[in-house]
């Protein structure tokens, strides 16, 4: 062979692999190369042989060898096996460091496969291996993806472990992180108090990855893993310490994004919203007119005014402030969480600063006026209801004028579930019993309470064609959104409606999912120019990507496109209150049932862990959240009752 300097190394990355079509040539002229010697010289030099038998023994071969070739190089591969075999059996305590020597680091995780499969343990002895594989660099997390590996120096690897703060990274990867790749062999030998050491020896050290220590403040609770209230705890502190390091450090450039939401008396126009940059800052700001608030008292029209004013809901009964998974950017996606986290990104934040803010400078505005919002909620449930649906027996007992914020956020949570109890009866039986409501005690789960519709929404079924469209049309990762400079959007769809683009313009790998689009009825040509076929089922699509929902009820004249989707096996219909992102919103805020990281303002209040009582701007706060989470739960009743009283109709 070659000197190993002169040339890149082959490597076989598994069957499946684009690379095999340009490396099969290589592994086959090495096997028949190497064939021929006698002895195999040096560690890479049998790592790289075992990479080309890989290609054989899997069958990724050129389609131009003929049976006989195949033969031949099945016949040559046998020897080879024994060469490799060979050179293994004769590693020893005092040859293992030589051979190990400027190992190739892409044969990291081959060499532990093999010293494993071929014993050498037992010629060199588990300890001098061990000290001869860290003493060549062998990382450790390759180590522990090697199972046998692991098992044959538990013991080994557990002290490895203990010695290495930043080894804590290796437990946060294999337990804590969301959609990690990385699932280790642990030792058995690692005890949980090992693993809270390992744990509270990072966070104290001097420069833990801030990603790292936030996934440990926000896990669930599992002794197991290490992670106990008192390691949270401490987590949560070091994050907050880097978090003013990094800010305070001068020497980084960062950007930061500012929020002001306000009242202009004389402001006639409901809402403006305005951005001012200033160096490396910017600060969004949003004024609320006076003369239109003063305008809109009524009970009904303050509702309204959450809704359509201060951005509760996108409209057609979508509440707007979830985070949506098609929000959260490429970039964003990368970033390390919690694996119990709730998935957020910029969107998200963005809405949730408005939203709050704006409920805070509403909420204000009319008690100066002389109105409680949790008046206005008790009115809707006494009397609008009754008088306008015919719904009768709802009640909503509002927080008293002299409650502290305290006894508000208590008053309100249960409130908040005794709402839901009192919908869930009315949906199940057509009507409020009061004394079976009495008889009711344990709450739904929020994804889990029903809908007076039946076709309420409309949601992804299981469909790989669903599925790929939807990926080719709206993800800015598909391959039709860049044809060339003059020729790019961020989705598909944006191309389409933003310039001409001719099938003729097409790159060669665009033009087969396009003829998909096309054939699947979505998109067509018209004089050569890609359009759409139908727009509405475009839409439809659209809401389903970007919201993980679309509000059948309210598509109108386009609601035979939704069916027409439903029929084929894309989408199927849901019955529900809140669609699955708008309930996990509700879970993030008031309990940690599905996200390790969530406020749990509701099991705080009732079960008295809350903020000091005497902060009343903590409990402030927290009151304001959960009043936005409280007139959104009406917003929601009232389109579900505006709704079935149309599908009745």
């Amino acid at each position: 062979m070659k000197d190993p300097a002169q040339r890149d190394r082959l490597k076989f990355y598994g069957p499946h692999d684009v690379a095999n079509a340009v490396l099969v040539d290589e592994a086959v002229a090495l096997i028949r190369a190497q064939s021929g010697k006698q002895a195999i010289a040096s560690m890479n030099d049998a790592l790289e042989v075992y990479n080309a038998l890989e290609f054989e023994r899997l069958g990724v071969l050129p389609r131009t060898l003929t049976q006989e070739e195949r033969d031949t190089l099945a016949t040559a591969s046998r020897v080879l096996r024994g060469q490799i075999a060979a050179f293994f059996s004769k590693l020893d305590s005092l040859s293992i460091d030589e051979h190990l020597n400027g190992l190739d680091r892409e044969y990291t995780l081959d060499v532990l496969l093999l010293i494993g499969r071929y014993k050498v343990a037992k010629n060199v002895g588990g300890q001098a291996l061990f000290d001869a594989l860290v003493g060549a660099g062998i990382p450790l997390w390759a180590m522990l993806e090697d199972k046998p590996f692991v098992e044959a120096h538990d013991r080994r690897l557990r002290d490895a472990l203990l010695a290495d703060a930043r080894c804590a990274e290796l437990l946060v990867k294999s337990h804590l992180i969301k959609n990690s790749s990385d699932a280790y062999a642990l030792p058995k030998s690692l005890t949980t108090a090992d693993s809270q050491q390992i744990l509270q020896s990072y966070i104290d050290s001097e420069s833990p990855h801030l990603n790292y220590v936030e996934a440990i403040a926000n896990a669930q609770d599992k002794l197991e893993h290490g992670i106990t209230p008192k390691i949270r705890l401490a987590a949560q502190r070091r994050k907050a310490g880097l978090v003013r390091a990094l800010f305070e450090d001068k020497t980084h450039t960062s950007m930061s994004t500012g929020y002001a939401v306000g009242i202009d008396l004389e402001q006639r126009e409901p809402v403006l919203d305005r951005v001012e940059r200033k160096d490396t800052r910017t600060l969004r700001q949003r004024t609320f007119g006076g003369l239109h608030l003063k305008s809109s008292m009524e009970s009904l029209h303050v509702l309204a005014n959450f809704r359509d004013m201060v951005g509760y809901s996108e409209g057609r009964g979508l509440l707007a402030f979830p985070s949506f998974r098609s929000q959260i950017g490429t970039l964003e996606g990368l970033r390390v969480s919690g694996k119990d986290a709730y998935p957020r990104g910029g969107a998200f934040a963005h809405r949730d600063c408005l939203t709050i803010l704006g409920t805070e400078a509403y909420y204000d505005f009319l008690q100066r006026e002389g109105v409680e919002v949790e008046d206005v909620i008790a009115w809707y449930f006494r009397e609008y209801l009754p008088e306008v649906f015919d719904a009768a027996g709802f009640e909503y007992a509002p927080s008293t004028a002299s409650s502290t914020y305290l006894e508000r956020c208590r008053h309100i949570c249960a409130e908040m579930e005794s709402v839901t109890k009192q919908f869930t009866l009315y949906c199940e039986d057509g009507e409020l019993d009061r004394e079976l409501l009495q008889m009711t005690s344990a709450p739904r789960p929020w994804g889990n309470i029903p809908s007076l519709v039946d076709q309420k929404h409309l949601i992804r079924a299981e469909s790989r064609d669903c599925d790929a469209a939807l990926h080719l049309l709206f993800n800015d990762q598909s391959r039709i959104t860049y044809v060339n400079k003059e020729l790019r959007a961020r989705t598909f769809v944006e191309l389409v409606l933003t310039h001409e683009v001719s099938y003729t313009d097409l790159i060669h790998y665009q033009v087969e999912p396009v003829d998909w689009l096309i054939a699947e009825g979505l998109m067509s040509l018209d004089d050569g120019v890609i359009c759409f076929s139908s727009l509405p089922m475009i839409r439809v699509l659209q809401d389903v990507h970007k919201y993980g929902a679309g509000p059948f009820g309210h598509y109108g004249f386009e609601e035979s496109a939704a069916v027409s989707l439903v029929e084929r096996g894309w989408l199927e219909f849901g019955s529900t209150l809140l669609t699955s992102a708008e309930a996990s919103y509700f879970n993030f805020f008031l309990n940690k049932s599905e996200f390790s990281d969530g406020h749990d303002l509701r099991n705080r209040y009732l079960h008295g862990t809350n903020a000091d009582p005497r902060d009343e701007s903590a409990h402030r706060t927290s009151y304001l959240q959960l009043l936005r989470l409280m007139v959104s739960l009406v917003l929601k009743i009232e389109d579900d009752f505006f709704l079935h009283r149309r599908s009745q109709s």
